[in-house]
């Protein structure tokens, strides 16, 4: 019988303690290290917070002096911050849904035949012409609304209709589609109908129509990478690859929350401030983003004078130390 030698082989949690052992990982407590293993995993909780703390990039080594119980905080507070960004973009994906099946029944009607993918029935507001023309992307994205009605999966609420009512209206059929697929129905909404969006979600006057659209193609973009990063297990502060929010509209649009020079260093362009920048933006509720403020400042401020080996929580997140204050300041300038 062939044996296979393994990169990664099985290892009791014993010999995990002892490994982070070896590794300069200091554990005061063995049986907490024990039961923190048994809920979060190896990976979940050294592996992911390594180069952070590593002597030499590329090591295994971490920095002497390097606690577990702060490896273990740090898992915590990256999992809270994040379920809190997580729930704030499912209610900007509401909010985006409302939105966008408003204007379309509004404007093209209630109507779409399940039966027919052809899209040129003028009655039906998946037709064709409803839409601007992007060649194949446009009839893509209009089968991709059609087969989500006529797969309803598992879905109460279509189901409910289509086996009571005699029609899918559009507020029906967003609840059976993805943050991203809504995103491309917008995409490919015509101009004015894209204006009509833009001004639900923006200050009007303070950018250009184009320049507004530009944003609230970036927002949504940002805010759908860094969900789909999130529920993929990615942690907050080394998430990256998220599409660059504008200079010109960020700064403006958040009145200068950031400044130029730390936008040019890279401070809200496409990192966890960039993306609760957009939410700041496109959420207009005060009482959703007075929540979402409280709900982290609930996760950091605890934190405020403790260090892990040396560097601050907002540090290891890419925060600035203030990021509380700042939202504060834009929530109460935004409703003004």
């Amino acid at each position: 019988m062939e044996t296979s030698t393994y990169d990664k082989p099985f290892k009791s949690y014993e010999e995990l303690i002892a490994i982070m052992e070896s590794r300069h990982i200091l554990i005061d407590d063995k049986d907490f290290a024990l039961h923190a293993l048994q809920n979060f995993s190896y990976y979940g909780i050294v592996n992911g917070y390594k180069n952070t703390f590593l002597q030499v990039p590329g090591t295994d080594d971490f920095i002497e002096g390097t606690n577990f119980k702060e490896l273990y905080t740090l898992h915590i507070i990256d999992t809270s911050l994040n379920n809190i960004i997580f729930k704030y973009i499912l209610f900007l994906e509401k909010a985006l849904k409302s939105r966008l099946s408003y204007l379309v029944a509004h404007k093209y009607g209630v109507f779409t035949d399940p039966n027919d993918n052809s899209f040129k029935n003028n009655s039906d507001y998946l037709y064709y012409k409803n839409y601007t023309n992007h060649g194949k992307r446009r009839i893509n994205i209009l089968r991709s609304l059609h087969e989500a009605i006529i797969h309803p999966r598992k879905n109460p609420i279509m189901l409910h209709y289509i086996n009571s009512k005699n029609h899918i209206p559009p507020w029906i059929l967003t609840t059976n589609i993805s943050y991203g697929l809504c995103i491309e129905w917008y995409n490919i909404l015509r101009s004015e109908d894209k204006n009509y969006i833009c001004n639900s979600f923006l200050s009007s006057g303070l950018c250009s129509e184009e320049e507004d659209k530009e944003f609230l193609r970036k927002c949504l973009e940002i805010t759908k990478e860094y969900r789909n990063k999130i529920a993929h297990g990615n942690r907050t502060f080394s998430i990256s690859s998220l599409p660059q929010l504008p200079k010109k509209q960020l700064l403006t649009l958040t009145f200068n929350t950031v400044s130029e020079q730390e936008y040019d260093n890279k401070l809200g362009q496409d990192d966890t401030m960039a993306v609760l920048l957009a939410l700041f933006t496109l959420i207009n509720d005060q009482y959703l983003l007075s929540n979402m403020v409280e709900e982290i400042a609930r996760i950091l401020i605890p934190y405020n004078e403790t260090t892990f080996n040396g560097k601050t929580v907002y540090e290891i997140f890419g925060l600035p130390d203030d990021v509380i204050d700042r939202l504060m300041a834009l929530g109460q300038r935004k409703f003004s």
